[in-house]
């Protein structure tokens, strides 16, 4: 039968309860985030700054409609984007930061067309 020594247990004893402390730790430090699916017009890109400036409808329970900069949490996903055109998202939400992820291209905006000349 082996014996553990008395210095061996509280040296066991106290990794245990450290690598619990630990843990706990580890996860308080994770702020919860939520999720809301939004439709918006895109208003602006700002690639270099990660930016992407949105209209978009009432998220309910978090916010009415209203026109705001979000990041862009892939940025390649915005890359071909232009003011007009037309997206779906989920806005992420933690703490107070928001960003954008799975952004959705739903319809490209209608370029200006020149009026027509009387001739």
């Amino acid at each position: 039968m082996l014996r553990m020594t008395r210095s061996k247990r509280t040296l066991g004893l106290t990794l245990a309860a450290n690598l619990v402390v630990v843990s706990f730790a580890g996860c308080a430090a994770q702020p919860e985030e939520k999720r809301y699916p939004i439709e918006a017009e895109v208003i602006a890109v700002d690639l270099p700054r990660k930016l992407l400036i949105v209209k978009h409808g009432d998220i309910p329970g978090f916010m009415p409609a209203m026109t705001m900069s979000y990041v862009i949490a892939v940025p390649k996903e915005a890359a071909s984007l232009t003011p007009g055109d037309k997206i779906t998202a989920d806005l992420v939400v933690s703490a107070s930061k928001g960003r954008l992820e799975k952004i959705v291209l739903l319809e490209k905006a209608k370029p200006n067309q020149a009026p027509a000349t009387a001739s």
